[in-house]
């Protein structure tokens, strides 16, 4: 058995890090995996793998702690960030564990990952280094979505392979020139086995649950959401309908700002985080998903939607329309909140015969999606 280090640096649960912790779950009957993680999400990945393969290399986010919290955001503001240098002075920790474990291959997660990776693989030189692009900030033209780390930090030259979650992040890796030894497309999968037999049933009452996930994050559009909800509100149309919220929402956000100062408390229900895959049951209570997003590689929650038969009603940009067809199991817009109302208030007056539509596509479509898939595809670039 290979032994294959899964590198991961975060300060929370997203996507990203449920695709992580789904491929040790997955992968560690097949290969010696060993995980290296940052303090801060430590706990999501208790009891997945023996103590012994799991490397926590102590926090990484100060800035976040409350004592001397102020000072420690000056150090870490979008002018510099003091996140880089902590992380450099664990390097010889992790270089030390991987010679004593013998580990072959280095897997990094997210920017802060790669940027420790890059500097490991110049002491430890045998070792080889694969890579998931996750994202695409820095890539697109909204500078507000500015990358943790800049790519012009990030010698690609030195990783032997990239992994894409979708035709669109290669597409535009490509196209910016950043420098490609080798690469493999693999898109995200979930492990849906306990819930196989999931039947989404025909609406009988005119009461609607819209979800959106992405809790108070820019990048997820939460701005939009409220102008639509507010459009929607004005429509004056029949049928009812609330809008259920997850994940994380901090405090006086513009997000909770922007409800209030419209006067649409009554129609937002904000849960927050919830662990996974508990949040699935908000899945299956809700009658379609709203992804006003302004930026998306290989969204977790859309191949969610589609293994629940739940409509998508999301922007037309990055790996979504790898998943979703326009008009068939969702639909697809230019984040304009007019639009999206229009998609909303369709859906709502044909919701039933549209389901039909979007559970015999995505029967077609889940099989692509499924983690085993994701799996085979790691194994042979491991071996």
């Amino acid at each position: 058995m290979r032994r294959v280090a899964i590198y991961l640096i975060s300060d929370g649960m997203g996507g990203a890090e449920q695709v992580v912790w789904q491929t040790i779950k997955g992968l560690s009957n097949y290969e010696s995996i060993y995980l290296i993680v940052n303090n801060e999400i430590t706990s999501y990945f208790t009891n997945i793998l023996p103590d012994n393969n799991v490397l926590n290399i102590g926090d990484v986010y100060l800035h976040s702690k409350k004592t001397f919290r102020v000072v420690r955001f000056l150090l870490n503001n979008r002018y510099y960030s003091l996140i880089p240098f902590i992380i450099r002075l664990k390097s010889a920790k992790i270089g030390n564990y991987l010679r004593n474990n013998k580990i072959e291959i280095l897997h990094s997660h997210l920017d802060y990952a790669l940027y420790s990776s890059l500097y490991i693989k110049k002491i430890n030189t045998n070792i080889k280094l694969f890579h998931t692009v996750h994202g695409a900030f820095g890539l697109i033209e909204d500078k507000l979505l500015k990358p943790l780390l800049p790519l012009s930090r990030f010698d690609f030259s030195h990783v032997d392979k990239l992994i894409f979650v979708s035709q669109y992040n290669y597409n535009l890796y490509k196209s910016k020139n950043i420098f490609i030894n080798d690469f493999k497309i693999i898109y995200n999968g979930i492990d849906f086995d306990n819930k196989g037999g999931y039947f989404r049933p025909v609406k009988t009452n005119k009461i609607f649950e819209i979800l959106y996930v992405g809790g108070s994050k820019y990048v997820k559009g939460y701005d939009i959401l409220v102008e639509t909800i507010d459009l929607l509100h004005e429509s004056n149309f029949e049928n009812s309908f609330h809008v259920v919220v997850l994940g994380s929402i901090t405090n006086n956000c513009e997000l909770v700002n922007m409800i209030k100062q419209r006067g649409l408390e009554q129609y937002f229900n904000l849960i927050g985080f919830v662990d996974p895959p508990l949040h699935l049951s908000y899945f299956e209570s809700a009658d379609m998903l709203f992804m006003p997003s302004r930026s998306e590689a290989f969204p977790i929650a859309v191949i969610e939607a589609i293994f629940l038969d739940l409509p998508v009603i999301a922007n037309n940009v990055g790996g979504i329309p790898e998943i979703i067809e326009n008009g068939i199991n969702g639909f697809l817009g230019n984040n304009m909140s007019q639009e999206y109302c229009s998609f909303i208030l369709s859906l709502m007056e044909n919701y039933n015969s549209f389901l039909l539509k979007a559970k015999n596509y995505n029967m077609k479509i889940k099989p692509k999606f499924n983690a085993i898939n994701m799996y085979k595809r790691l194994l042979e670039i491991y071996s």
